[in-house]
């Protein structure tokens, strides 16, 4: 099954968000993906252009699947377990996807595929999520996918970092602005089959979920920070 990953590089017109978006998935439908990963692009999902991306994917690109990295307000995670995708899904966005009882809700879906939209504030954060999916994809799930927009100033959501990995080997990273990238896995995918000890959050992104949350991280050696 071949899949893709879009990182998307924010427009200045919502409009032309939606197009950019239609575009990626419609190229990657003819480079023979089956089933594509969409970051959420704000501007687009909170408005009435959602539907009309919707409507525009399946007019488009009816023989492709199209997941959108997103998560209902309120909920630690989601789950999919469907024949578009290469097993079973699940999804963490924002700080949810760095804090234990996400993490725990995603793997007690058991699946083999986790999805990660981390809304990266700064290349550094990209840079660890990346080395924290390494990992996560020897303990959690065996294909774990990064998806993100770029094009952020710094501190604000979206400086990239979209990967695919499988079972600790990078299939497929981005580079900077637009970018799809193409990965070749045989269904279904499942979890590892002999998991690695879940991982440590890197410090670096323990200490912007604390931030977030009003509160100062303790760490033994403060460089870890970045």
């Amino acid at each position: 099954m071949r899949i893709a990953v879009v990182q998307h590089a924010v427009r200045p017109a919502p409009a032309q968000d939606l197009e950019a978006l239609v575009g990626a998935v419609v190229r990657a439908g003819a480079r023979g993906a089956e089933w594509v990963v969409l970051p959420e692009v704000p501007a687009v999902a909170e408005s009435p252009l959602n539907d009309e991306l919707w409507r525009r994917l399946e007019e488009d690109a009816p023989r492709v699947a199209v997941t959108a990295a997103y998560v209902e307000p309120g909920e630690s995670c989601s789950a999919l377990d469907d024949q578009d995708t290469p097993g079973v899904t699940a999804i963490l966005t924002g700080d949810s996807c760095f804090t234990p009882e996400a993490l725990a809700c995603a793997r007690a879906h058991a699946p083999g595929v986790l999805v990660l939209a981390p809304h990266a504030e700064s290349d550094i954060q990209a840079e660890a999520t990346l080395e924290f999916a390494i990992a996560l994809s020897t303990s959690l799930a065996s294909l774990v996918i990064v998806v993100g927009t770029d094009g952020a100033d710094p501190g604000e959501p979206g400086h990239g970092g979209s990967a695919a990995v499988y079972l600790g080997e990078v299939l497929a990273e981005a580079l900077t602005g637009d970018d799809v990238l193409y990965a070749d896995v045989d269904r279904p995918v499942g979890p590892p089959e002999s998991p690695d000890p879940m991982p440590q959050v890197p410090p670096l992104l323990a200490q912007r979920v604390a931030s977030h949350q009003g509160r100062k991280l303790e760490v033994d050696y403060p460089a870890d920070l970045g």
